[in-house]
């Protein structure tokens, strides 16, 4: 998420350090409680109570104990998340701070984003460096940015340890690149619907991306903010549903909206035409001809009746928009908002709010907040769909294992990925649950 120079210059390290020791306190309390359970409680019952009874009872102690170091080591993580975003956040606004005032004196203006540009009437033979403002402003900005990114991904690895009772793998765990932590973060996609399509577009997801140079998160990110509503019920789209929205669209096209947005990418027909005569060669139709040759009824049937070919047109065309000005499209969300709309007002608030969503307005504001939203489940899914099979399954063996026996273990990502599949619990059944019984109970006697 972008962080803007008054952010930056308005936040409080000091607070996440108080957080930090927040959170020591508490680990060092769980830490005591697990001394006290294992060392003293179930070394007391080993010793003073010889019986099943004895050893069920110490080892609910030993289980107990493990609980508390859990919590212990999940919650020292939590303190270092804290301290390093404290420390990074406060050498930034520093250089920040530092780079605002050698601006002041030289009469050099800073814009939200970090630009620097000279004041109306400033003299320039006082001297002084647009470049050097601009690169010590920029340089804070990011480490600000990283550091906010690299914290909001712990803190989503650490909110998913609830569920882990084995202090090695909570230890594991928060190594957020680990596949236990990509895997934990998986079941929690927080209120955001999935990108419902089938393996077979996610695959034209994959090409049109090799194909163009654009980012496979910003295609993705695309198909998420553009789905239709019949996509909710066939995401393989050759169902009667799918076939019946092509249609409409269709006929809507045809008759009462000829402005009407084709496809699961939604462009609107001068857009894909647009597309074409830029990108001719590499639009054709199965008989060899070009698709730019098409009439708007045939073309609009084609998008509709042509998933993939939907994808590629849309990857062409935010190539497009960046190839023709890199003003205001510099960075994937900056293309995704200029995706749905390429005005000079767009383009204008990306070059001076970068990433930033809080000074925009209407649709193009809720775009910007819907980037922010799904940004972190693309990423985990990728980061996901980049294991090996080995990592995933040893993952998944690793959360069952934590899952009490018999309930469901299973990944819920914003897209469908490989390995993604559910399982079992594999752990100690929750208190109260009966052990299944290996065979029916016996018919009773008639009598």
């Amino acid at each position: 998420m972008a962080i803007t120079v008054d952010e930056l210059e308005a936040a409080r390290p000091q607070q996440w350090r108080d957080a930090a020791d927040d959170a020591l306190r508490s680990s060092k309390e769980c830490q005591d409680m697990a001394s006290y359970a294992r060392d003293e409680v179930a070394s007391t019952l080993q010793k003073c109570w010889v019986s099943d009874s004895g050893e069920a009872a110490r080892r609910r102690f030993v289980k107990h104990a493990e609980d508390f170091e859990a919590a212990a080591t999940a919650l020292k993580g939590l303190m270092r998340t804290y301290d390093t975003l404290a420390d990074v956040i406060e050498g930034a606004k520093r250089d920040l701070e530092s780079a605002l005032d050698y601006a002041n004196r030289y009469g050099i203006q800073i814009d939200p984003s970090g630009r620097a540009t000279w004041k109306e009437g400033r003299d320039e033979s006082e001297g002084g460096s647009l470049q050097h403002a601009a690169d010590v402003i920029g340089d804070a900005l990011r480490k600000a940015e990283e550091a906010d990114a690299e914290a909001a991904t712990e803190l989503r690895t650490i909110r998913a340890l609830i569920e882990i009772e084995d202090p090695k793998l909570v230890s594991q765990a928060l190594d957020e690149n680990s596949p236990l932590a990509i895997a934990l973060r998986l079941q929690y996609l927080d209120g955001v619907h999935h990108i419902n399509v089938s393996r077979t577009q996610l695959d034209a997801v994959d090409r049109a991306s090799a194909e163009t140079g654009m980012s496979k998160k910003l295609l993705l990110a695309i198909l998420w903010q553009e789905q239709q509503w019949w996509q909710n019920h066939d995401r393989d789209l050759e169902g009667p549903l799918p076939w019946f929205g092509g249609f409409f669209d269709w006929s809507l096209r045809e008759t009462l909206k000829p402005d009407k947005s084709l496809g699961i990418t939604h462009m609107k027909l001068e857009t894909v035409r647009e597309t074409l005569r830029s990108n001719n060669m590499s639009f054709r139709t199965a008989d060899g001809g070009f698709v730019s040759e098409l009439s708007d009824s045939q073309l609009t049937k084609y998008i509709e009746q042509n998933p993939n070919e939907a994808i590629r047109l849309s990857a062409f065309h935010v190539k497009g928009l960046r190839d023709k000005d890199e003003y205001g499209a510099g960075t994937d969300k900056q293309l995704f908002t200029l995706y749905a709309a390429d005005t000079q007002d767009v383009r204008e608030k990306n070059e001076t709010y970068g990433d930033d969503s809080a000074h925009r307005g209407g649709d193009i504001k809720t775009r910007g907040e819907n980037w922010d939203r799904i940004e972190p489940h693309i990423d985990d899914a990728l980061a996901w769909d980049a294991l090996s099979d080995t990592e995933r399954a040893r993952a998944i063996d690793q959360i069952e294992s934590q899952t009490p026996a018999g309930h469901h273990v299973g990944l819920d990502p914003i897209y469908d990925t490989d390995g993604s599949g559910g399982g079992t619990g594999t752990g100690r059944p929750e208190p109260g649950t009966p052990s299944p019984s290996p065979n029916p109970p016996p018919t009773p006697p008639k009598e």
